[in-house]
Parts: structure tokens; C-alpha cells; sequence
């Protein structure tokens, strides 16, 4: 079942091609607005990874980063070097202008020591891995009921125990 549903978007775009034609998803995204630059977020054990593409920045003051919590917030304007207006552009599949995009992290992060690089329009920045937020397996002991060192059942009732007399 699992190995079914992997498959899922390529088989539903197959089908669909096969339906409507490859001309279709051409014209579907020329319809979507594109809101911002592609976005890639990955872990490892070690930590978050946030990649975006960002092509033609020149310099620091076109892009802003800011983590609030284990949420990030990337902020800037992606120019367009074309010697044309947009009315000239015949087909537009990459984003410009201006951007702001709020992404959950998918791991909690610590704020030091982050890294972030920017090199040939791609933006990398790493986020180290909160130590201490990670999973940790607790113990459970078990034991006889009614037996001697053996913790009471909770009490579920919702009673308090006091006597109202």
C-alpha cells in the first residue's frame, strides 16, 4: 500500500497527460501565481537545511533572514536582469520582485551557530538541531498491582477526595 501511494503524482500526471495532453500543464502553470522564490527545507540529524533560490542578488541588503521561534522568515526582492518590460516576457515559469515567505522549521533549532551562504543564486542556511529537544525514550516499569512499592492507580473520577458532609 505504501509503495502505491509513492507513486501517486507521477501516475495522477501520466494519466492526466494522457487525458488532456502535455500542453496542459503548461497552461495550468501559467494560471498559478508564483509568490515567491522555490523553497527546499531538509534535516539530518545534525541539523535543518533551507535552501532558496534567489538568482542575481548583488548585495546583503537584498535579502533578509529572521528565525522567530522554529519559524523563518525570509524576506527580500528578486530583481530581473531582462533588457525587456514584462509585456515582453512570452513565458514567465521564474519568480521576481519583491517576496515574504514564513516557514515552519520542521525540527526545533538553536540559535547559535547558524550559517548562512549565498553563492551562484542559490541561499543556504543551516540551523543546528536543538539537543535538547530531542526524542528521548523514557523508561516504564512495570509491576503488580496491589503489591508492595507498586504506585495507586490514579484516581479518573474527577473527585477531589474531600468529603462534602
Amino acid at each position: 500500500m505504501e509503495q502505491d501511494r509513492t507513486n501517486l503524482p507521477k501516475d495522477f500526471y501520466t494519466q492526466a497527460s494522457e487525458v488532456l495532453g502535455e500542453d496542459f500543464w503548461q497552461e495550468i502553470g501559467e494560471l498559478l501565481p508564483n509568490s515567491g522564490p522555490r523553497i527546499d527545507i531538509y534535516y539530518t540529524q545534525q541539523s535543518v537545511v533551507v535552501l532558496a533560490e534567489l538568482p542575481g542578488l548583488q548585495r546583503t541588503d537584498q535579502v533578509k533572514i529572521q528565525l522567530r521561534g522554529q519559524t523563518i522568515e525570509l524576506e527580500g526582492e528578486i530583481p530581473c536582469l531582462y533588457p525587456v518590460t514584462r509585456n515582453r516576457i512570452s513565458l514567465s515559469e521564474r519568480f521576481f520582485g519583491p517576496f515574504r515567505r514564513t516557514l515552519q522549521l520542521p525540527k526545533p533549532v538553536r540559535t547559535e551557530p547558524i550559517k548562512a551562504k549565498y553563492a551562484e543564486g542559490l541561499l543556504i542556511v543551516t540551523f543546528p538541531i536543538d539537543e535538547a529537544d530531542r526524542q528521548t525514550e523514557i523508561p516504564i516499569e512495570f509491576g503488580a498491582a496491589g503489591q508492595p512499592g507498586s504506585p495507586a492507580p490514579p484516581d479518573l473520577s474527577g473527585s477531589t477526595g474531600a468529603s462534602s458532609e
